[in-house]
């Protein structure tokens, strides 16, 4: 059975999977079950609500793009993988979805996501970005594309010191800001981590995005 696919601007179709897939059902199985107990943050066998914005967001950081999505997304999102509609995400929906998509041992149904528009932020908003990445750049000094732990202190000295306040970051300051920057918990921060912090903290101030 052959695969067929239309990309357009803003709508992805797909109707069929090849049988021969991309690798066996087990190794399929074992992919399904990584991505699961990555985003079951909570362990409670669910990935539901705020567990599914990090998928979306790694998803289009792994196409080099920052994303934020919007509680449509989340929920265009669930329904592509919640196959029993209830509103949630299991084990079974991600084993299954893994088993059509990877080793293709069935038709996929067809199903139609239309991509939400890339929309630019506001002037301000920009601006604060570029003074993130900006800084980024400077204290990478490794330039692998990720600040450690390491490298957090510097980060934070510099962002205080164009608010014009002295500040000595203690350990406990520096745990507390990779806990709310490394969203994917694997001990690095990348540029779209950090611009994403950026724009929560907009938000969390009430401050318009676009």
């Amino acid at each position: 059975m052959r695969s067929t696919a239309r990309r357009s601007d803003q709508v992805i179709t797909s109707q069929y999977v090849t049988p021969q897939g991309i690798c066996d059902p087990e190794q399929a199985k074992a992919i399904a079950k990584k991505l699961f107990d990555l985003y079951d943050r909570d362990r409670n066998g669910i990935i539901d609500g705020p567990e599914v914005s990090p998928m979306l967001v790694d998803a289009y950081r792994g196409m080099s793009k920052a994303f934020n999505p919007t509680q449509a997304d989340v929920d265009t999102f669930v329904q592509v993988l919640d196959v029993n509609r209830d509103g949630k995400i299991t084990y079974q929906d991600v084993e299954n979805y893994a088993l059509r998509i990877l080793a293709g041992i069935q038709p996929l149904p067809s199903y139609s996501i239309q991509l939400p528009p890339q929309r630019q932020y506001n002037r301000m908003v920009e601006e604060r970005l570029e003074v993130a990445r900006r800084l980024f750049k400077k204290f990478d000094v490794t330039q692998c594309g990720f600040l450690t732990r390491n490298e957090v202190p510097g980060l934070l000295r510099e962002t205080y010191k164009q608010l014009n306040i002295e500040f000595e970051p203690t350990p406990q300051d520096v745990q507390a800001w990779m806990d709310m920057t490394d969203t994917d918990c694997d001990g690095k921060v990348a540029l779209q981590d950090f611009e994403q912090s950026i724009i929560r903290s907009l938000q969390e101030q009430g401050i318009s995005l676009y």
